[in-house]
């Protein structure tokens, strides 16, 4: 069977070939040139006209704010990335009144009721306050926002029904077919992982002490995790091991702000292509068991591991696109926004 990535890899050379003529060549990726990567000078062309530099919401210009920088990714000039994605489907709708109204009301139908309102709409994001960022939560030191750390691809900053504030930090996948292995356990052999990363009961009795994350590289991920994570669960090895190490962090992350911030609302999302069976099943191998299959999905077994303060919630760029295709009284870039999605994402 073939993956959801080779499915849509021709869509978007297709979409390349009728919308962007005036792009000739192939750009690079590791020393090598590909078709499916734009070559650097058209990377404008790779976002909707209305995120472009000279549209109405230019990128850019945000991404570059002396105030706060953000490091877009490296492989934003592919035609498949993730990142463009998110850039294209979700920041438009964080710039103006109109916009964070339809964010609301979505977000209040597929999230949490209790939202009431969207304050802003964030790429990259990290907490306003030094002591609720990665490098003080986390111990990611060597990071900064958009490199290097955990920062969420989008994160909704919403306020909530009878006051007090939340956010939704979201993962946003596109192709991809898992959330990557764990950078540490990549390091060990056999023997290593066997005894680590694999051994779940004595994972259980000193997280910190037998995760390589944590003993050596001085991550805090399981600070947070271990007091909500059901260490009944049938698993073959730690969630972060093999395909599930950015959900890992990212839970971590919303668990520390859940426990030490004020906000009334943290929710750990992930926003997928329904059409890409293969990243929702990617975890089976971790919970898959002779008597279980307790991770065969991860909109309804992921957030069953943990019970903490913390939610975990999960929304499809389709859903996200048919709400707005249904409002009433949306602005009127939203049409031209619409076309767009339809035309080269087939949403």
């Amino acid at each position: 069977m073939s993956s959801f990535r080779d499915e849509m890899y021709p869509v978007q050379l297709a979409w390349k070939q009728r919308t962007l003529p005036h792009v000739h060549g192939r750009g690079w990726w590791h020393g090598r040139q590909y078709d499916h990567i734009l070559p650097r000078r058209h990377q404008q062309d790779n976002l909707w006209p209305g995120i472009r530099t000279g549209g109405l919401f230019p990128l850019d210009s945000y991404l570059g704010d002396p105030r706060n920088p953000i490091q877009a990714h490296t492989g934003r000039d592919n035609l498949l990335s993730s990142w463009t994605l998110a850039a294209n489907l979700y920041f438009p709708f964080g710039r103006s009144d109109e916009g964070r109204r339809l964010v609301a009301d979505f977000l209040a139908a597929t999230v949490d009721a209790s939202i009431a309102a969207v304050k802003a709409v964030e790429l990259e994001w990290e907490h306003a306050d030094p002591a609720l960022r990665p490098p003080a939560l986390l111990g990611e030191t060597d990071g900064s926002r958009g490199t290097n750390q955990t920062s969420p691809d989008v994160a909704f900053e919403v306020t909530l029904c009878g006051g007090g504030t939340g956010v939704v930090i979201t993962e946003v996948k596109f192709t991809e077919h898992h959330f990557y292995p764990c950078s540490f356990r990549k390091q060990l052999d056999d023997a290593g992982a066997a005894a680590t990363c694999d051994a779940m009961a004595t994972l259980r009795l000193d997280p910190r002490g037998r995760c390589g994350q944590a003993a050596v590289k001085g991550r805090r991920y399981w600070d947070h995790l271990a007091g909500a994570f059901d260490w009944n669960a049938p698993l073959r090895w730690c969630p972060a091991a093999t395909a599930g190490y950015q959900l890992f962090r990212q839970q971590a992350l919303a668990e520390a702000l859940a426990v030490h911030s004020d906000m009334g609302l943290v929710v750990s999302a992930l926003a997928y292509d329904e059409r890409n069976a293969g990243l929702l099943g990617s975890l089976r191998g971790t919970g898959q068991t002779a008597t279980s299959d307790c991770l065969a999905d991860i909109r309804s077994d992921w957030g069953r591991l943990f019970d903490g303060k913390a939610r975990f919630k999960t929304f499809s760029h389709q859903a996200w696109v048919a709400s707005v295709r249904r409002a009433g009284g949306r602005p009127s870039w939203c049409d031209d926004w619409l076309a767009y999605v339809t035309d080269r994402y087939r949403l």
